[in-house]
C-alpha cells in the first residue's frame, strides 16, 4: 500500500526563507526534502508529547549569542 502525499502550504518571511534554502544546500538536500524532514521531526515531537511552544526568533537569537531571555 502506498501513501499519497498531501501538499501543504507554509508561509515564511524572506529572512527565514533564505536561511532555509542555505541550510538545504549546505546539507545536500533539496528545499522540499529539508521541509519534509522538519515536518516529520515536528510530528515526532508532538506524538512524543512535546507540546511546548516553539522558540520565537528573538529567543533563538538570544541563545545563539549566549544570553538566554
Amino acid at each position: 500500500m502506498t501513501t499519497k502525499k498531501i501538499p501543504i502550504r507554509v508561509f515564511i518571511d524572506q529572512d527565514t526563507h533564505s536561511r532555509y534554502l542555505i541550510q538545504a544546500g549546505t546539507h545536500g538536500l533539496t528545499s522540499s526534502a529539508l521541509g519534509e524532514r522538519l515536518i516529520d521531526d515536528g510530528l515526532r515531537r508532538l506524538e512524543a508529547g512535546d507540546t511546548g511552544p516553539l522558540a520565537t526568533p528573538d529567543a533563538t537569537a538570544a541563545r545563539v549569542h549566549g544570553s538566554e531571555l
